[in-house]
């Protein structure tokens, strides 16, 4: 567990040494956190840490597409997950600081559970979010919330974290 917080906070170290390069070519990249609640009954609220890697979606292009990569630490076990998604941020005016936007897509994910078997599973998830940029460069706050349905045996597992983080580059 040490070891994978240390690999996490290196790639942080070396994505923040890159904001130049990447914001000149309108790919924007960021970290997030937050709560995750758990849809089953009384299964609890878990904690989750994210990364995501985005593109387009700027000058005046509402459609723009992001991989995410989740980590949630789960009472019972893990789950790691990685989907593709589209943005959808809605034109409002250029005055406007605060930018929504919709995010939907698919992805995989793994299940980690304390003492039982491994899984990996295919899952979708749709949501809705906002941005607001912090100070006078290309940063911005993020905020969303994302239903996540996973495919599992039997039932579908759904959980709805809800992330705040900062996006950096692109403009």
């Amino acid at each position: 567990m040490r070891c994978l917080a240390s690999g996490m906070a290196a790639v942080a170290l070396v994505a923040l040494a890159g904001v130049g390069p990447v914001e000149a070519q309108g790919v924007r990249f960021g970290v997030g956190a937050g709560p995750t609640f758990n849809l089953e009954d009384d299964a609890g609220t878990d904690f989750h840490v994210m990364g995501t890697l985005g593109f387009g979606g700027a000058a005046g292009r509402p459609l723009g597409f992001r991989v995410d990569g989740m980590w949630q630490f789960a009472d019972g076990g893990n789950i790691i997950n990685g989907t593709g998604n589209l943005v959808y941020t809605f034109s409002v005016s250029e005055e406007t600081q605060f930018r929504p936007y919709l995010i939907g897509g698919a992805g995989v994910y793994y299940f980690d559970p304390d003492g039982g078997d491994s899984s990996t599973e295919f899952g979708i998830n749709a949501g809705a979010g906002f941005s607001v940029p912090i100070g006078s460069g290309s940063t911005k706050l993020f905020g969303e919330a994302r239903f996540h349905n996973i495919f599992t045996e039997g039932e579908s597992t759904n959980i709805l974290p809800l992330t705040l983080g900062v996006m950096f580059g692109g403009g």
